[in-house]
């Protein structure tokens, strides 16, 4: 039979028509599978990277649980600090301080916990981290908006426990001299000053009798490169006799350095009277080797460190033991450090200074994430 050309092509062109349609529809749902495949990767990146946040976040608030100032426990603060070095889907993670960071009292045996309030008895920090459309940061998606779906809301959760480090309360009296730490009895300090009157090194220990201007000595074992913390510091002192005694971090409007420099072998140190300072020994007399570098702490910024590695004989700033943002300042013995002692600060003439603080040296905490 005949069949007119113009009829095939109407028929060839029909069916061309139909598989293009047909590939088409075909290309589109590929491409639908694929570009929800791009969000749920990027979702699936995003809770893992909020995993490995809060988990960080709980290590760290763990680790300040015990680092006790004023009754508040420093661990809510290194918690935030953490989640803030930590990103999710390109943006630091922000925790709630009163919703996502909870203390815990963590039963080992069956792996059960009761949340407290209260820091001497936790032994643990909870942390329930989210990035949500209620928060305002959920997970933004671009495909899976074709199927009305604009954005994933996403959670993560962790605890850590702790263990605390030895730790040791010492006093630290306002006439601590930091410039006699080391020396023998009858060592003299700040003799270059207005008034004439320098201060004298007594004997080791107050049980041997009057220790005159000698900073305290710590019992708490060093262990150059381990850090060390201090916490629960109360109390105050003064240059000067009067009523008004200043807290560990001093008189921030005055800062001062020693008038006789580089003394008794210690580098000399720039910082707010009356603050709490430490500063580490080796084996030797301190006045037997040179002074290291001086440290300079006038600003605010200088002492809003959150690590500090002096030298040996370099007398250092400790203040209340906190940066400004509540996270616990780490403190490093150098490379033969064997003893760490404490004082105040002053520029001469510490023997007429009032007040005393009391001091609590901290080893870090042995964390470990439980859930």
């Amino acid at each position: 039979m005949f069949r007119s050309p113009r009829n095939l092509c109407r028929r060839s062109g029909s069916r061309h028509g139909l598989v293009l349609v047909y590939v088409c529809i075909i290309v589109t749902v590929l491409m639908a599978i694929v570009s929800l495949g791009v969000d749920l990767a990027r979702v699936q990146l995003a809770k893992t990277e909020l995993q490995a946040a809060t988990d960080a976040s709980a290590r760290f608030a763990a680790a300040g649980l015990k680092n006790i100032l004023r009754g508040e426990s420093a661990a809510a603060s290194n918690a935030i600090a953490a989640a803030k070095d930590n990103f999710v889907d390109g943006s630091p993670l922000v925790l709630d301080p009163n919703n996502d960071i909870r203390l815990v009292i963590w039963n080992y045996s069956n792996h059960t916990y009761k949340i407290t309030t209260d820091p001497d008895k936790a032994n643990g920090v909870q942390i329930l981290a989210q990035r949500t459309q209620a928060r305002g940061n959920p997970i933004p998606l671009v495909f899976a908006r074709l199927l009305g779906m604009n954005s994933c809301d996403i959670h993560a959760s962790a605890i850590a426990t702790a263990v605390d480090g030895d730790s040791e309360t010492y006093k630290v009296d306002g006439t601590n001299n930091p410039f006699l730490a080391g020396m023998p009895e009858g060592s003299v300090a700040s003799k270059n000053n207005p008034h004439n009157n320098p201060d004298y090194a007594g004997k080791k220990t107050k049980s041997d009798g009057d220790t005159k201007q000698r900073p305290t000595q710590t019992d708490t074992p060093i262990t150059p490169g381990l850090s060390m913390t201090f916490d629960g510091i109360t109390g105050g002192a003064n240059n000067e006799k009067s009523a008004t005694v200043f807290t560990a971090d001093g008189n921030t409007s005055r800062i001062e350095n020693n008038y006789s420099g580089n003394d008794n072998g210690f580098g000399n140190m720039y910082g707010p009277l009356n603050a709490l300072v430490g500063v580490f020994l080796d084996d030797k007399q301190p006045d037997s080797t040179v002074p290291p570098p001086s440290l300079n702490f006038t600003t605010s910024e200088q002492r809003d460190f959150t690590l500090l590695q002096p030298q040996v004989k370099q007398i250092f700033f400790i203040g209340d033991g906190r940066n400004s943002d509540g996270v616990v300042q780490q403190f490093v013995p150098p490379p033969g450090a064997t003893r760490l002692y404490l004082a105040t600060w002053d520029g001469y003439e510490w023997n007429n200074n009032i007040g005393s603080l009391s001091v609590t040296v901290h080893l870090p905490s042995s964390v470990s994430l439980v859930r």
